[in-house]
């Protein structure tokens, strides 16, 4: 492994809010996950609002000047707040923006969060500098109001015209997820909220307890499994400081809810920070990501059960229910183009999401009908595996194929010219291809000599 090539950023919101269920600032609650994160180095980003600004600017200012904490700005929702007027969101952000700058003059890095988001949302972005947009939720739908299944997980650049689609070249916003999620739970049972890092979530999944976070070890885990073929891995929470108190202004969840989050935290920092991985504010992991990509940098995931199973209650069934595995060992891959999954001993793709020529958001991340593949010819020697793939005719599409076996010790001696092809732990070789129109055929050879 490689473990400082995963970049690990905490975030946590610190906005005022004035709604049913809270209203002010939860300052106990960004007290409380200060103390707990920086007791382990971890630094904080915060999401704030004008509101909040003037409340824990002192802190805040403390903080940044102590453990490196920084900040992103939580805009107003574009249609419930701005009546989905571009000219009135902007203003907003304007706005609140100032008060960021006036607030912290080392704010640089302009960074917006929310969950809903829209096209016009990434334009007024781009409009205004901004650098980044956290709040996307891989495989979500529904829950909060938020649907953005069909989108990548980690960072990417967004497409202005297309919010839930990588940009083709080098877009001006660098997309950032919510929160982390289990990829191999959450493409298999399609239950993004109860497989994540969310402590919340877990805590009422069943997931972790104040004293038990395994399941959240094995997880980030296998985020660090795959550090040695990424050249950046990129590693996400969130917790909300005013689910993480329990007083007049905020009672969201009950207070032993709010301990065992407080103790679940605890754990997992301490755990992570054994490791010599990249700890970075979300400011710096989008400054990371534009000095070093100049379009989304693909992403090869090799992803297994966690193992940890979550109860059968509420909160598990509020969606009809959650899969609770056993989930086979996936391969998940993004690029600009497209988005694979390979179930282990498959060929062909299990899953297919095209972004190339798409541009209606609610339609057009389907998966794709796939071509058949079959295997011509096959030949394994100690020293020499040679592989031919036959795809059928098909129409112009981005596609990849996995060859799954031990193949530590081998290399790739030769492919198709037009075809990338990247070994993934001695466990699988994937190739990446586009198909044009015509049936395909695709020859891979690999051996120990060509190392």
């Amino acid at each position: 492994m490689k473990p400082e090539n995963l970049i690990y950023t905490f975030v946590s919101y610190a906005s005022h809010y004035d709604t049913p269920w809270g209203k002010g600032t939860a300052v106990e609650g960004v007290d409380r996950t200060a103390a707990i994160a920086h007791k382990h180095g971890v630094p904080v980003t915060w999401i704030v609002n004008g509101g909040s600004v003037p409340v824990l600017a002192g802190r805040i200012r403390e903080w940044h000047d102590r453990y490196g904490d920084d900040v992103i700005l939580q805009t107003p929702f574009f249609i419930e707040d701005c009546g989905a007027s571009k000219e009135k969101f902007k203003q907003a952000l304007e706005r609140d923006w100032r008060i960021v700058e006036e607030a912290f003059p080392w704010a640089r890095t302009k960074i917006a969060a929310r969950g809903k988001i829209y096209n016009e949302v990434i334009e007024a972005l781009e409009e205004l500098d901004f650098q980044g947009m956290w709040g996307y939720c891989w495989e979500q739908v529904w829950w909060d109001g938020i649907t953005h299944k069909g989108v990548p997980w980690g960072s990417w650049y967004v497409d202005g015209s297309r919010f839930k689609a990588p940009h083709p070249g080098r877009g001006k916003i660098v997309a950032c997820e919510w929160t982390a999620r289990d990829l191999n739970a959450t493409y298999h049972s399609g239950s993004p909220v109860v497989y994540s890092t969310d402590p919340n979530d877990v805590l009422r999944a069943g997931l972790c307890a104040a004293d038990n976070i395994d399941y959240w070890k094995n997880l980030f885990d296998d985020y660090l499994y795959n550090t040695d073929h990424n050249e950046r891995v990129y590693f996400l929470q969130q917790q909300e400081a005013h689910e993480m108190e329990f007083t007049e202004r905020f009672s969201v969840f009950p207070a032993a809810d709010v301990e065992a989050c407080a103790g679940m935290l605890d754990l997992f920092f301490a755990y992570i920070s054994g490791y010599p991985i990249t700890l970075a504010t979300l400011p710096k992991a989008v400054e990371l990501y534009r000095e070093r990509n100049e379009a989304t940098a693909p992403a090869y995931m090799l992803t297994h059960d966690t193992k940890v199973r979550p109860k059968t209650n509420e909160y598990t069934l509020t969606l009809g229910g959650t899969g609770v595995g056993p989930w086979p060992t996936t391969f998940l891959y993004y690029d600009r183009e497209c988005q694979l999954a390979f179930v282990e001993g498959e060929c062909r793709p299990h899953r297919l999401l095209s972004y190339v020529g798409k541009g209606n958001m609610a339609d057009d991340f389907r998966e794709e009908r796939l071509p058949p593949v079959f295997v011509r010819e096959f030949e394994r020697a100690e020293e020499r595996i040679r592989i031919v793939f036959d795809v059928g005719q098909w129409k112009p599409i981005p596609y990849g194929l996995v060859y799954w076996e031990d193949l530590a010790g081998y290399a790739v001696e030769s492919c198709a010219e037009d075809a990338e092809v990247k070994l993934i732990k001695g466990r699988l070789a994937f190739i990446r291809f586009d198909l044009a129109g015509e049936a395909r055929r695709i020859e891979l050879i690999l051996s120990k000599d060509a190392i």
